[in-house]
């Protein structure tokens, strides 16, 4: 919840922006975004993966505390480092980026932003493990109440435009980096064991380039359209991707709590079937929720609310590609899914290769289907790189350990979702056709017998209960 609180400012803020500035403005603050994304990457090295996959193994409090220290002050050092760079290049990644040297201040204020979130990625994986959730909560929400309140006063109030997005996050990154750091500060130590340092920086080396592949899956196709058409297609495109923040607020969430409860069921026997099973739900829940936010995606991006719209009207025509994006994040989630192989055998290279080649997929189809379909084209050369991510993973993680996925409920799922996905496509507007696609999913399960006894006298249980 607290990363989707998190990630909820983006759709909080997305009115805001679409009904303040042009798409040009817009598409500007997205490539400056992209920036920091690729850089975040590289800020963090695999830091925070590498320190819960040492930290969970290890079982010796004392031994913990010295990677949790060591892994604080290795990010620190680094993170200054790769700041002053960045500050000192800024001009010139205004006018290489930007094509103005105008806007050196979004990068001055870029390497503060940057800076402060890539120290806290250690602590708040320090709380995910340690399951304070409360504390991890608290500290989301104070940034997402400080960045939505800042953008008003900057943007609308003061009238900074582009601006005032980035002194607003900078100033939200540093009140909750403060406060982080004074949650978790009685659990630091001032020591630093360079043994522990070198596990770490060698587990998480690999995650760079397929952090950088990742990424690039979810953001290039931003700069080749700028090259390929223009900066208001930019800001059209990316308003049009942000709303596929519904099905990134459930991968990512489910990554958060995913990632330590496979660390801690480890290579269990009984590991296995609870790992089907959480992929099995997965789907069906995803599966759900693209059906029901694509049926009446046209009608919410079309409300208006004392004459605010979600979107602009400037920015309607990014309609066509949500759905396309809503089932990429899908696809990202069966990604995430299918890691425990890979993590438990130490592989952590063949996440970069599967990363770097559903990238490469992703550029060479932006560029071939761009001209041909513009923003259309480019959401679909998104969702083709993570499927390329999704399928070289299931193939490499299942020889490294086997987990015995239902792919008979899996497949009634698919038939289920396509049913409802064909009367959606004929549905031309007819609420009434898009109601009776969103009940046909779990119909249909119910109909097929998707739901096991054990899982319906569960649901039933938690009903009463409630």
């Amino acid at each position: 919840m607290g990363n989707v609180l998190t990630r909820l400012i983006t759709f909080l803020l997305l009115p805001f922006y679409t009904n303040i500035l042009k798409p040009s403005d817009y598409g500007l603050a997205t490539l400056v975004f992209v920036f920091i994304g690729f850089m975040n990457i590289i800020y963090n090295y695999g830091l925070d993966s590498s320190f819960m996959r040492f930290y969970s193994e290890d079982k010796d409090e004392k031994s913990r505390s010295k990677y949790l220290s060591t892994a604080i002050w290795l990010s620190v050092a680094t993170s200054i480092f790769f700041s002053l760079i960045v500050l000192a290049i800024s001009q010139t990644l205004s006018a290489s980026l930007l094509k103005s040297d105008e806007y050196k201040i979004l990068f001055v204020l870029t390497s503060g932003i940057i800076f402060l979130d890539s120290i806290s990625h250690v602590p708040f994986a320090f709380l995910r493990f340690r399951e304070k959730s409360k504390q991890f909560i608290n500290i989301k929400i104070v940034n997402v109440l400080l960045t939505f309140g800042l953008n008003i006063y900057f943007v609308a109030i003061l009238k900074k435009g582009i601006s005032g997005i980035f002194i607003s996050n900078f100033i939200a990154s540093l009140v909750t980096t403060i406060i982080l750091y004074l949650l978790i500060l009685p659990s630091v130590r001032f020591l630093f064991d360079f043994k522990k340092a070198k596990s770490m920086v060698n587990f998480g080396i690999p995650f760079i380039p397929a952090g950088l592949s990742a990424t690039t899956m979810q953001m290039i196709d931003r700069y080749i359209l700028k090259n390929l058409t223009d900066i208001s297609t930019v800001g059209i495109y990316s308003a049009g991707y942000k709303l596929g923040i519904f099905m990134l607020l459930i991968t990512s969430a489910f990554y958060y709590a995913w990632q330590p409860f496979f660390l801690k069921m480890g290579k269990k026997e009984e590991s296995r079937p609870i790992f089907a099973r959480v992929f099995t739900y997965f789907i069906a829940i995803t599966s759900f929720l693209w059906i029901l936010v694509s049926a009446f995606i046209h009608e919410l991006i079309h409300f208006k609310l004392f004459g605010f719209s979600i979107l602009g009207p400037e920015y309607y025509d990014c309609e066509s590609i949500i759905p396309i994006i809503l089932l990429a994040y899908i696809f990202q989630g069966v990604y995430l899914n299918f890691l425990p192989g890979i993590y438990f055998e130490k592989k952590t290279k063949y996440i970069t290769i599967f990363c770097g080649l559903g990238a490469l997929v992703n550029v060479l189809l932006n560029f071939i289907l761009i001209p041909l379909f513009g923003i259309l084209g480019a959401a679909f050369a998104t969702l083709a790189g993570f499927v390329v991510l999704s399928f070289s993973t299931y193939w490499v993680s299942q020889k490294l350990f086997y987990v015995p996925y239902e792919w008979k409920r899996v497949l009634i799922i698919v038939f289920a979702w396509t049913i409802s996905s064909f009367l959606i496509f004929i549905s031309s507007g007819s609420i009434l056709i898009k109601l009776l696609a969103v009940s046909l999913l779990p119909i249909f399960l119910t109909l097929l017998r998707f739901f096991e006894k054990e899982e319906l006298n569960f649901l039933k249980n938690r009903g009463k209960s409630a």
